[in-house]
């Protein structure tokens, strides 16, 4: 059903141990790609479900191959390793996927005026400088290598909202969102957006990939305790959004879609699975 059409390719999906970033991995590996996968989580936790070896087996299980790296985003030098890792694997990375983001602690919920610089700071590490390090240290290998594919997952927080609505996970007890997490969100949207036409004269499509609201392992276990029925607000599967990106990497013409915010029910809705 699934061809190899990856093969020789490398790729790099940070975030992996989970939700969209697993199903991404797995999905690009199945379609041959030597999938380098970066998050924090080796060990399991309690609270937060999945890790980077649990995905490892996954890609084996699907006759693929993964290099697992532990990567704090936040910091410089751990991501000056993956991609130090990444390069030295085969000598080229084909495929970036800037999935992680930052949505631990109490900052997603922290408001004016108690939302910390230090909280600020560390969700646009994570959100939007981490994706920007490692385009820029993909950047000269997809270039020599006749180019690549850069996908940056947001969210649909980003979008501008009227005065006096407040944006929250539908569906469940949890409080509003502060602005940290839809203002990071929206920078990564125009950086990639701005990005997009410097990748243009390399033939490396820079895309930005609205997955819309998706019932990750961690927001299961969410409703679970909140309350909430994640089939009346829509909730997708990670899958869709996985099998959307796996199709912009390996589709004839990504270039197409560079700069844009493709939304991934709609392509996935559009498009043969590759």
């Amino acid at each position: 059903m699934h061809e190899r059409v990856l093969t020789s390719k490398v790729a790099v999906v940070t975030g992996a141990s989970r939700g969209i970033g697993k199903q991404t991995a797995v999905e690009l590996a199945r379609l041959g790609a030597l999938v380098v996968i970066a998050s924090r989580t080796e060990a399991p936790r309690d609270r937060t479900p999945g890790t980077l070896s649990e995905t490892a087996t996954a890609i084996t299980d699907v006759g693929g191959e993964a290099l697992a790296v532990r990567v704090d985003l936040a910091q410089q030098a751990d991501l000056e390793h993956l991609v130090d890792v990444a390069l030295g694997a085969r000598g080229h990375v084909d495929i970036l996927v800037n999935n992680a983001a930052y949505t631990v602690g109490k900052a997603l919920w922290t408001h004016v005026p108690d939302l910390t610089r230090e909280q600020w700071e560390k969700g646009f590490a994570v959100n939007v400088t981490a994706p920007l390090m490692l385009i820029e240290g993909f950047w000269n290998s997809m270039s020599a290598h006749g180019g690549g594919v850069v996908v940056n997952v947001t969210s649909g927080a980003a979008e501008l909202q009227p005065g006096g609505v407040a944006v929250r996970l539908p569906g469940s007890t949890l409080p509003d969102n502060g602005p940290l997490y839809g203002a990071s969100k929206a920078a990564l949207n125009r950086m990639t957006n701005a990005i997009a036409a410097e990748g243009a004269p390399h033939n490396i499509a820079v895309i930005t990939l609205d997955p819309g609201f998706v019932l990750t392992e961690t927001m299961a276990q969410t409703f679970g305790e909140r309350g909430g029925d994640e089939a009346s607000v829509g909730a997708v599967s990670p899958s869709l959004p996985a099998r959307a990106i796996a199709s912009l990497c390996s589709c004839e013409d990504p270039m197409r879609y560079s700069g844009q915010i493709v939304s991934a029910t709609a392509f996935v809705e559009a498009s043969p699975p590759p």
